[in-house]
């Protein structure tokens, strides 16, 4: 199922603007837009990027709109919407295919009719760099394969420093201008801004870049870098560029153009602004939605038919004097991504208990597709993909003292690289609960486990009297109590760190945390922030502040939380005795190699009041769990998703009688195709449609609108039931006329309507909300960590359930 588009869609502006696109560096840095090029989000863009001394993330070059001009006729290829609701130009009339390549976009632009020529432009970020590419390639409309991989075509001449073949390039160039046909002159207009990625820019007369032009040297072409004379940037034939500072003390980022000397490459200054630029996202959700964007100059180049003539716009904020900027460098810099995107799926090598060993997903066929095999290795190679753009690996702080102006090199005892995930795009937020629920998925379930172990030390220097904090600093800045309003981000901690060992069997690591761990559960037992505290009379664990929104439905309206929880809430007291079950665990195997664990008998003791006054939660009058306990106006028999956990996770206090009533319950009222909403419908407080205004989506978050992440806790419930939950004995006091391939295929079907969710909006990811009400359209969450990684971490739970089944599996 590769996600391409044809003509039909392509030529209609309601399928594509609504399709975005994302790529990512991996160090924090992306481009994302719509595959019509329209910039619906004030978040869009070709380069944005985390600058040191800056937060949030900056904006640095908005777009590049292309005119072509072929037989005398000039094309416009760009689409922009402007503040009074113009088109223009309408280049998306041009577009006659898209696709997704290995989650890198590709445009193919129709240009002069049955006689003319195909213009494909595909954009890539280069693995570790904070560089954006965008390539031009020309062909003849009767030698244009459709949209043909470019992984499986690219011919590097030579090695990666190498030159290029002139005779090759002068044969073809020179046959094209002997027949004065097939060579289109192309201008590149690249709209810049300096800005947070999230916020407008608001342009005046007075305030005008700082360009530096590049020019071409007199080298021969195929010169490997650029090289300095006299403090001045010299490149090689067919390359020219510059680098623009938005002030004096902005950081300077730099626009290349690399071709053929043949192409005949310029930049020519301009230096005006282009007003009111539309975002029509954030214009629906009342934000503000008008930018203004700075066109420092334009390219101009001439392009011929050939599989090796190609123009690139190279994008950066790295040292420019490093770079590689020939045409045979960029070829292997985009082959290597493609590789690197395929190498996602390969077997992750790693050492466990028993020495190296290697981790490999299994492929799983969606029976209810037409060609359940392929699509679905396709969804898991999507969902693997997926995933991999919110890890983010920091590179560490560079010293400006080592180096010329902001390009140091970091001394070697300087702070290691951190791994971190990125909650949501277009949040970029690190909100460490969602890290700690997306964590099994996104770095276990594809064998991560070096940096899953580097993560978990890292957040574990954050506790602060037995409590985590929301999110994680950016880098510079501090953390205070008030980044300490929640309840159970400590207990989603140990079931991270469960899942870890789990998968590892780094004794060393429990060995090394398990002090930290004990002395933040005795912060819960003895009372820590915000009145959260064990009650002795039932062992369970409260929160007593009324106006804060301490669990994961922490949404707030006018200062006032949406979904007041005070009080027992039933998915933090999953969460506390599956700790507490930890803990006793841990304190066996601590006290195996030799350690302190005079703390295990307290926390057999918690644990056993904690499953006695769990049994409180049970609503025998709607035959499901109460959402929360002794709050404000008593218990709450608000019917939501939260009771999941009580029957998902490995150590429950549920009594078995009323688990399966619980499912059934959930299943007949909150599970739609995309996941459970969080309010059941009959509720009189239920929204069924999030609504546009950031308002509107607030009131509706949790109440009632569908989480895809809560898909995880509902298979993994549905398979416990059925007693195959990796060894532990089955519920037979619960059995059911279900039989154990049925459940299973029915948790496998469950997956399937995602499949289809990744060919829409963001396309090749999974937005975390949708409307409660059917159709369930998509939130205002282009893409979720949480989501994407409950979808890998079940579909890696599967595959070892149903191992025993007679269904086909494949290993990747």
């Amino acid at each position: 199922m590769p996600i391409t588009f044809d003509r039909r869609i392509c030529c209609d502006l309601n399928e594509t603007i609504s399709r975005e696109w994302l790529i990512t560096n991996g160090l924090g840095g992306y481009a994302a837009g719509t595959v019509s090029g329209v910039l619906t989000r004030m978040q869009h863009g070709l380069l944005v990027v985390p600058i040191e001394q800056k937060a949030p993330p900056q904006l640095l070059l908005a777009k590049i709109d292309e005119e072509a001009v072929f037989d005398q006729r000039t094309y416009y290829l760009g689409t922009n919407e402007y503040r009074d609701g113009t088109l223009s130009p309408a280049g998306f009339v041009h577009l006659e295919a898209f696709r997704l390549e290995e989650g890198f976009p590709v445009f193919l632009y129709r240009i002069g009719g049955l006689d003319g020529v195909m213009l494909e432009k595909r954009i890539w970020m280069i693995p570790g760099q904070h560089t954006t590419c965008i390539q031009y390639r020309l062909s003849r409309n009767h030698e244009q394969r459709s949209l043909g991989s470019e992984s499986e075509r690219v011919r590097v001449a030579t090695s990666a420093s190498g030159s290029t073949s002139p005779p090759v390039y002068q044969r073809t160039y020179l046959r094209y201008r002997a027949l004065d046909q097939h060579i289109l002159e192309l201008t590149l207009l690249p709209f810049s801004a300096y800005r947070p990625f999230d916020c407008p820019q608001i342009g005046h007369n007075d305030w005008h870049f700082q360009v530096e032009v590049h020019h071409s040297s007199e080298q021969q072409p195929g010169a490997a870098s650029a090289s300095w004379s006299g403090g001045q940037l010299l490149f090689p034939r067919g390359v020219t560029g510059c680098t623009i500072r938005a002030s004096q003390d902005a950081q300077p980022y730099h626009l290349f153009i690399v071709g053929h000397p043949d192409s005949q490459p310029l930049f020519i200054p301009t230096g005006v602004w282009y007003w009111h630029f539309l975002r029509r996202v954030d214009r629906d959700a009342g934000r503000p939605a008008v930018d203004d964007l700075y066109l420092p100059g334009v390219f101009r180049a001439r392009l011929w038919p050939d599989e090796e003539a190609t123009l690139t716009i190279v994008a950066t904020t790295e040292d420019p004097a490093l770079l590689t900027l020939t045409p045979n460098y960029l070829a292997l810099a985009y082959r290597r991504s493609i590789e690197q995107q395929r190498a996602l799926l390969q077997p992750q090598r790693y050492f466990g208990e028993g020495g190296e060993t290697s981790h490999r997903l299994q492929v799983l066929p969606l029976t209810g597709t037409t060609n359940p095999q392929r699509e679905g290795e396709e969804f898991l190679h999507l969902l693997v993909q997926a995933g991999d753009r919110f890890l983010v690996r920091q590179r560490p702080a560079r010293l400006v003292s080592l180096g010329h102006g902001p390009y140091g090199r970091p001394l070697a005892d300087q702070e290691a690289e951190r791994f971190s995930i990125l909650s949501t795009f277009y949040g970029l937020e690190e909100y460490t609960r969602d890290a700690l629920i997306a964590l099994p998925g996104l770095m276990l379930a594809t064998g991560r486990f070096d940096e899953c172990r580097r993560l978990l030390r890292g957040l574990a220097r954050h506790f602060k009297q037995g409590l985590l904090p929301d999110r994680l600093p950016r880098t510079g800045q501090r953390l205070n109590e008030t980044d300490y309003c929640n309840v159970d981000v400590t207990l989603w901690y140990l079931y991270a760190l469960d899942h870890y060992f789990r998968f590892s069997s780094d004794e060393e690591l429990i060995a090394e945390l398990y002090q930290r761990l004990a002395e933040s559960l005795l912060w819960y037992l003895e009372g820590t922030l915000h009145g959260i505290q064990v009650d002795p009379h039932d062992g369970l664990l409260r929160s007593a502040s009324a106006h804060q929104a301490l669990t994961w439905m922490n949404a707030y309206l006018n200062g006032s939380p949406v979904t007041p929880r005070t009080g027992k809430a039933v998915e933090v007291n999953a969460l506390w005795y599956h700790a507490l079950a930890l803990m006793e665990e841990w304190s066996a195997l601590v006290r195996g190699r030799g350690g302190n664990t005079y703390l295990s008998g307290r926390f057999q003791e918690l644990r056993q009041r904690c499953e006695e006054g769990f049994q409180r939660f049970w609503y025998a009058e709607g035959r499901y769990l109460y959402d929360v306990l002794d709050g404000p106006s008593g218990h709450d028999p608000s019917l939501r998703p939260n009771q999941l956990l009580a029957i998902s996770l490995r150590h429950t206090a549920l009594v078995p009688v009323h688990r399966l009533e619980v499912l059934e319950q959930v299943t007949r009222h909150l599970l739609t195709p995309y996941g459970l909403r969080t309010l059941a419908p009959h509720d009189p407080a239920y929204r069924g449609r999030l609504g546009r205004s950031s308002d509107e989506q607030r009131q509706a978050l949790y109440q009632g609108s569908v989480w895809t992440w809560l898909i995880g806790p509902y298979i993994e419930a549905l398979l416990k039931l059925d007693g195959r939950n990796r060894g532990e004995e089955p519920n037979h006091g619960n059995a059911t006329p279900l039989g154990q391939e049925y459940i299973w295929r029915q948790g496998l079907r469950a997956l399937e309507p995602f499949l289809h969710e990744l060919g829409q909006n963001m396309l090749g990811m999974i937005s975390g909300v949708f409307d409660g009400d059917p159709p369930h359209h998509a939130g205002y969450q282009a893409a979720s960590a949480s989501g994407v990684a409950e979808l890998l971490r079940i579909y890696s739970y599967l595959a070892q359930a149903g191992a025993g089944h007679l269904v086909p599996a494949l290993s990747v």
